[in-house]
C-alpha cells in the first residue's frame, strides 16, 4: 500500500473482491498454462478491471511433464521487476523439482 497505486481504498476493494470472486483469477491463471517461463501482465494487460494498477508474475509448476499449478507474485507496476521474476522462476523450479523427486 505503500505505492500511489495501491493507496486508493476502492482500488485495494476490488482487488480484494477479484480475489474473492476468484474465477477471474483463476482464468488469468489459466492463460499461463500454455505458456513457457514466466509470463508478466502489466495494468490492463491481465484483462481484469481489479488488477489494472497491479502486475502479475507468474510461473508454471510441473509435475513430471504435467501441468500441476502456478506460483504468482500480484504487485504495483512499480514493483522492483528484477529482483521479483527471478525469485518467481526460482521458486517454480525449486517446486517443481521437489514435486518431481517424490515418488
Amino acid at each position: 500500500m505503500g505505492f500511489d497505486e495501491l493507496a486508493d481504498v476502492e482500488k485495494l476493494r476490488q482487488l480484494f473482491e477479484a480475489f474473492t470472486r476468484k474465477r477471474d483469477i483463476l482464468h488469468l491463471l489459466d492463460q499461463c498454462m500454455s505458456a513457457q517461463g514466466v509470463q508478466i501482465f502489466i495494468g490492463e494487460e491481465s484483462g481484469f478491471d481489479a488488477l489494472d494498477l497491479c502486475s502479475v508474475v507468474t510461473a508454471l509448476i510441473r509435475r513430471k511433464v504435467k501441468f500441476w499449478g502456478v506460483l504468482g507474485v500480484i504487485g504495483p507496476t512499480r514493483m522492483a521487476y528484477g529482483r521479483i521474476i527471478p525469485i518467481v522462476d526460482v521458486a517454480a523450479k525449486l517446486l517443481s523439482a521437489a514435486l518431481n523427486s517424490r515418488h
